[in-house]
């Protein structure tokens, strides 16, 4: 039996060590008469998966990527592309620079995203110390500008997120930080405050994980306690998680830390178990979708990125009272699904002011939407059901609205046909925003539109089980 179960381990030893791709010394990035480097591990032939961009500490001043090639081999053998890359060290090269080349980075493996393995629209950073710092930038920054290369989430270990006020900065940290800078910290101010996590929290920012040491004396924890006092000002999902007793390094509870780092990507990265069966970016145009009113869409270019845009009013006459403005995938069939969409408002703010997304859809006359409405009331801000009748609203559970800002959302329905569940989040994927139980459909159509607003959709995702019409 033991000698069974070795040959067993061992064959699956290897099939682990094969099925893992280790690209080492890719060349990212050609500047000051050097070359910048990554590694990347991904599985042999995968698809569209996440990344996980790590990137190492050591006061911007050393430190190696190699440093986390065992952690990226787990993160490779749980679903995602690993990438670890190199920067330029202070004070050889004082700030931007490194951000720079993190931002290169990004860029290199969005353009060669196809070669490795990656979904560009699925990519999140983790970083320690310094690392999280520049994670913390590369997610933050810039804003619109670079819609297209945006990312889904960070992870942030201990990093520095506050210079402006450096007379609380001492020791060590400062010495580091006049390395970066380039000199006395009271003359680069507009530097300081520009490479300041802090200074850049805004409502449609990706969410962020922070795990801290409660006695970090080189980075202290009240840094992040200020970030996320921001996040939550404005909106942005995320978690603080202090590391009893701890100093500048990983520590405390050790289980539970990897526990929420391991939900944080999966949520927020990898959304489903299930297979990807469509994903849409708008780039070769829109045979895969159907509108009820062809006029009322386009497709848009614009920074970069291709979006389908519901830019007009329909003329689509409905038989019941229910949405208008509706975009259907085609063979998007499914009982068992997750749906991720990214979506923006592009209407004047009022009460009703709404994107939908549809499910279940079986004809005009008989489907799910969620309506994503500013305001909740009996037509608005719930999950509806179309059944040869006028609209009805069937959330159990709701919020009070739905936060339109300015900007690109992030929303996903989740549902299981068996049990009824559906459950709809909107920015934040650990905490939903509507949920109720209902099977009168439980297979059909998914797609995107608006009750009679106008919007943009992009970065569409559908993992499920297909499903044939009884």
């Amino acid at each position: 039996m033991l000698k069974l179960f070795l040959t067993y381990f061992f064959l699956c030893s290897v099939f682990l060590l094969q099925a893992i791709e280790f690209k080492k010394d890719v060349i990212y990035k050609k500047v000051d008469q050097r070359e910048l480097k990554l590694d990347i591990m991904y599985t042999k032939g995968a698809k569209m998966r996440p990344l996980v961009m790590c990137i190492h500490g050591g006061g911007w001043m050393g430190g190696h990527r190699s440093m986390y090639h065992s952690r990226m081999r787990k993160i490779a053998e749980e679903g995602y592309v690993a990438a670890t890359l190199e920067y330029r060290f202070a004070p050889k090269t004082i700030w931007p620079g490194q951000l720079e080349d993190v931002q290169a980075a990004h860029k290199f493996l969005v353009k060669n995203a196809a070669k490795y393995g990656i979904d560009p629209e699925r990519i999140g950073a983790w970083g320690e110390s310094a690392g999280g710092h520049l994670s913390l930038l590369l997610g933050l920054m810039p804003k619109e500008k670079g819609e297209s290369l945006r990312l889904r989430g960070v992870v942030n270990y201990f990093g520095p997120t506050e210079f402006r006020q450096t007379d609380r900065i001492q020791g060590a940290g400062r010495f580091m930080l006049m390395a970066l800078m380039g000199g006395r910290l009271e003359n680069k101010k507009e530097m300081l405050t520009e490479a300041s996590p802090i200074f850049h929290i805004g409502r449609t920012d990706p969410p962020i994980l922070t795990l801290h040491g409660t006695k970090d004396r080189l980075v202290p924890i009240e840094g992040s306690e200020l970030l996320h006092e921001e996040m939550i000002k404005a909106q942005v999902p995320g978690q603080l998680f202090p590391m009893e007793n701890t100093g500048h390094g990983v520590g405390g509870d050790r289980k539970k830390g990897q526990a929420l780092l391991r939900n944080f990507f999966f949520d927020y990265l990898r959304s489903s178990e299930m297979e990807l069966l469509a994903h849409e970016d708008f780039d070769k145009g829109t045979s895969r979708w159907e509108p009820t009113d062809p006029k009322a869409w386009k497709i848009v270019k614009k920074n970069g990125r291709s979006f389908y845009s519901l830019h007009a009013k329909s003329n689509y006459k409905t038989k019941v009272r229910s949405p208008f403005n509706i975009s259907l995938l085609k063979e998007s069939e499914v009982g068992d699904f997750v749906l991720d969409v990214d979506l923006r408002s592009t209407i004047k703010i009022y009460g009703h002011q709404d994107l939908c997304l549809f499910f279940g859809h079986q004809d005009p006359e008989h489907y799910y939407y969620v309506h994503l409405g500013r305001k909740a009331d009996a037509h608005a801000n719930s999950i509806f059901l179309v059944n040869n009748a006028p609209r009805v609203s069937i959330a159990k559970t709701r919020t009070d609205g739905t936060d339109w800002s300015r900007g690109w959302h992030r929303a996903r329905i989740r549902r299981e046909a068996a049990s009824g569940k559906i459950e709809v989040y909107f920015d934040d994927m650990q905490k939903p925003i509507m949920t109720t139980i209902d099977k009168t459909f439980t297979h059909g159509r998914v797609g995107i539109g608006s009750f009679d607003d106008t919007g943009d959709f992009d970065a569409i995702r559908l993992w499920g089980k297909k499903s044939k019409k009884k």
